[in-house]
This record gives C-alpha cells, structure tokens and sequence, in this order.
C-alpha cells in the first residue's frame, strides 16, 4: 500500500519516509513458541510495569498501527459515562480517547524503535463502514504518539461522526502495511467505544453486515503466514477512578505479522483530497434504513419536526437534530 499517513513539513525538520523495512530488522516477533500466546495479566500498578510485563511475555520489538473510532455512538456513549459529552469532546480535561492514546503510548513506545506510527480514523460521514482516513493527507506516519495526539487534537473539530462501526477496514488496512513491509510484526490498536455494529433485525445465530465484515477480515489475517492475533474489545476509560495504566491497555488491539497479497482498502484523508475513488455505495453499506442512526441497534421510533428519525431512547437528552442540526420543536412517536 505504499507510503500510509502524512504530515506537512516543519521548520528544520524533514519529513520521514514511511520505510518499516529499513528501520527494523526481520525477527520483530515475540521470541519463543508458546509464550507469545501466554496471558498477559492486569495485576498491575504502573505503566513500567505493564511494559515490563510485556516484555517478560516475550514482546521485543514491534511495528505500531493504531485505528481510532468515529462513529456516531460516542456521543450516545458519552451521554451516560462522560459527563453528558461526546467520548470525542475537548476540554481542559482530557477525553476517554486522549487518555488512552497518552498511556498506550508510554506503554508500548520502548519496543517500537523507529517510532514511526500509521495512523487512521475511521466511522466518520467520510468513511463510514467501508474505509478509512489517514491522519496525513500522504499518508505519512505520525512521528510517536506524542504527534499522534496532536494530530488527534487537530482532527476531531473538522469531522462528523457516523456509522455504523465495523473493523473490517481497518484491519484491512493494516494486512495492507504488513504486506508492504516485506512481513514485519506489527501491533494493530483499535480504540473505540464499543462493539461493531449489530442490527435488531439481525437473528439469533445470524451476523450483521458490518459483524460478517470483521470476521472476514480477522480470518484473513489469520490465515496468512506466520501469522499471530489477539483481538479485545472493550470501550475506552471513560471514569476518573479508574487506573490509568491498567485501563488503556486493554484496548482493542491485534498482533500479526507475515502476511501476504493483502487487498489494498480504500483510504482518504482530512485537509486533503482523497486519491483513491470510493466504489459505489450500497443501502446496506451505511446500515438498516430502520435502525436508530445514533445507537444503530434500536429501532426508530420517533421522529422529528424535520423528518429525521431516531430511536426514543437516544432522543430524550437531544436538544438539536443529529443529522440536520436543527433545533427539536417537535417530536412524534411512531409506534
């Protein structure tokens, strides 16, 4: 895939090429056989200890990708666990996903040598289930996680949250980097709020589009060679009380390395035009017409003065329209 994130050129500095090949040598996986599959506990205090953790579990080096949530449901997540905000607000406290960029960083930078980190969004009105953005319009590498945080800062003003979620992109995305670097490991961190997206409409024994998505995509990697995984999904730390180290590394993450012939996902970018066309949209690529485009798991049930529909649950604390912005004058029950 090329070079994946990019930033603009500053003062005395130049910029980096995106060149995990170079900077890192071949044996960048966890050494021994069955203790990389071993548990890493979450008995843990600090931050040096988490990382020394992993490093006794048998973690060397590694490559770091890292995939962010922008769907809708922050906000909704946010309602009931960030003080009435989006899990994305800005503020003088940091937000659920600053935190854990900020410790995720501490944690793991040591075993990343050139510190070079791709870095993608996805979930927006841009992206929506189907791909993903960059946080560089060229896709250049962010330069440590202290820059990825900055760019995060950056970002969040300019997007819109949407839906529905799925990971299939961003994994995608990320086979598409191991390929393109000759098989090197990497760490795939995805930081989001909850789980992929599963309709009400969708049966007992039965997965969702965005679900099937996923797990194409988990069984993809999975079957490439010298590969190895570890997927956790859980919501970022969303309470002060929580411990800062334990929480965050808990975070969605997925190990692979070694693959091979990966299918290039589709990838835009913000300050910047996209270089590569989207494919033609289907109605079931931005989830059921009836479910709730907030929660995107009830059924619509209620409907504004506008025409835009929600489910009643995720409509009682709105005082705008998530969809048009405009002011709620007047709300129907449709059933």
């Amino acid at each position: 895939m090329g070079n994946f994130c990019s930033r603009d050129d500053s003062p005395g500095r130049q910029p980096h090429q995106y060149n995990h090949i170079q900077n890192h040598n071949s044996n960048a996986a966890p050494r021994g056989g069955a203790a990389r599959y071993a548990r890493i506990g979450d008995e843990y205090e600090t931050l040096d200890q988490v990382t020394d953790a992993l490093a006794h579990a048998g973690l060397e080096s590694s490559n770091l990708i890292v995939g962010i949530d922008f769907t809708k449901s922050n906000e909704w997540t946010g309602k009931r666990s960030f003080n009435n905000k989006s899990l994305h607000a800005m503020g003088d406290t940091p937000n659920p996903y600053e935190q854990a960029i900020s410790i995720v960083g501490r944690t793991l930078a040591r075993f990343d040598e050139d510190n070079l980190i791709p870095c993608f969004g996805f979930g927006d009105v841009t992206t929506h289930d189907q791909k993903v953005f960059s946080f560089y319009s060229d896709n250049e590498p962010c330069d440590g996680f202290e820059q990825a945080l900055d760019r995060y800062r950056e970002i969040v003003p300019q997007l819109c949250l949407s839906g529905p979620t799925s990971f299939a992109p961003i994994i995608e995305t990320a086979i598409g980097i191991v390929d393109s670097s000759g098989g090197q490991y990497h760490v795939l961190l995805i930081i989001a709020d909850g789980q992929v997206t599963r309709s009400i409409n969708t049966g007992n024994g039965q997965f969702s589009p965005q679900e099937q998505a996923t797990i194409d995509a988990i069984v993809k990697a999975s079957k490439r060679r010298g590969f190895s995984s570890r997927l956790e999904v859980s919501p970022p730390p969303v309470s002060d009380k929580q411990h800062p180290g334990c929480s965050a590394v808990q975070k969605d993450k997925k190990q692979h390395s070694g693959y091979s012939g990966a299918k290039e996902t589709l990838s835009t970018s913000y300050g910047s035009t996209s270089k590569t066309a989207s494919a033609p949209r289907q109605e079931s690529d931005v989830g059921d017409q009836q479910t709730c485009p907030i929660c995107w798991s009830e059924a619509k049930n209620l409907a504004f003065g506008c025409g835009h529909q929600t489910c009643a649950e995720c409509a009682k604390d709105l005082k705008v329209c998530p969809l048009c912005q405009r002011k709620i004058s007047t709300r129907i029950r449709l059933y």
